[in-house]
C-alpha cells in the first residue's frame, strides 16, 4: 500500500512473502534498496525502514527531491498492488532494543531524517517497558513534517515516556528557543533552558551531513 505522508513524501509498505519473511527480519534503524528500470536506466535507492517490526509487512518512508528521478517515480507512480525488487535489509545504524533494559534515550532528527527514528523509537518503547525517549526533530514547517500522526499516535500511547520537541525554521513560534535549524548553538540553547543532554545514555542522530556532525561535535 502507499501513504501520503506530506505532499512530497509518501510511506510504501510491502508484503512480505511467506517464504521470505526470516530474510527481511530487520534490526529498527536498517534500510531497504528498491529497484526500478526507468527510462531503460536500472536504478537503485536506499530507503530506511519507518515502522517496527509488523508480521508480513516492511515499510519505507519516500520523500520527493528536486531532480531525484527515483524518489518522484516513488511519490507519483508507485502504486498498491504493484510489485518491485527490494533486497534484504541492511545497514548498522540503528538499535535493538533489550527487553531487561531501562536507559534514557535521544533522538534529533531533521527533515526525511526522522524516518529510520520512527521504527526505533516505537520499537525501543514497546520492548523496554521502562526506558524513556526524548524527539528532537526539526522541520521547515509543520506543513512539511513528515509522521505528524504517526508521533501524534505514539505520544497517545506512551505519554509519559515520550518527549517530542519540534523546531520549525520556516515558521513563527511561541518561544525563539523553538525557532530555528538543530545546530550547534541551538542545541546548547535547549541544554541551558530545557534538556539534561547529560541524562542520556544513548543518542541516535539522522538527517543532512552538516546537522548530524554539528549535533554529534556539540
Amino acid at each position: 500500500k502507499v501513504e501520503p505522508e506530506t505532499r512530497d513524501a509518501v510511506t510504501i509498505t510491502f508484503a512480505v512473502p511467506q517464504a521470505l519473511q526470516e530474510a527481511y527480519r530487520f534490526r529498527p534503524g536498517q534500510h531497504l534498496t528498491l529497484k526500478a528500470t526507468l527510462g531503460g536506466d536500472e536504478l537503485r535507492r536506499c530507503y530506511s525502514i519507518c515502522r517496527s517490526v509488523t508480521p508480513g509487512e516492511i515499510s519505507v518512508a519516500v520523500k520527493a527531491i528536486e531532480g531525484g528521478r527515483f524518489s518522484r517515480y516513488a511519490r507519483d507512480e508507485i502504486k498498491q498492488g504493484m510489485a518491485l525488487e527490494v533486497m534484504v535489509p541492511q545497514g548498522h545504524f540503528g538499535y535493538q532494543p533489550q527487553a531487561e533494559r531501562e536507559a534514557e534515550y535521544l533522538a534529533i532528527a531533521a527533515g526525511s531524517g526522522i524516518t529510520p527514528m520512527m521504527a526505533i523509537i516505537d520499537a525501543t518503547l514497546a520492548t523496554e517497558v521502562d526506558s524513556r525517549f526524548t524527539l528532537v526533530y526539526g522541520n521547515r514547517s509543520s506543513h512539511s513534517m513528515m509522521f505528524r500522526q504517526a508521533l501524534a499516535d505514539l505520544k497517545d500511547r506512551y505519554p509519559q515516556r515520550l518527549q517530542v520537541v519540534h523546531l520549525f525554521s520556516q515558521e513563527s513560534m511561541d518561544s525563539d528557543l523553538l525557532q530555528g535549524r538543530i545546530d550547534g548553538d541551538k542545541l546548547r540553547a535547549l541544554s541551558e533552558h530545557l534538556l539534561d543532554f547529560s541524562r542520556f545514555d544513548d543518542a541516535f542522530i539522522c538527517g543532512p551531513s552538516a546537522m548530524m556532525d554539528d549535533a554529534e561535535t556539540t
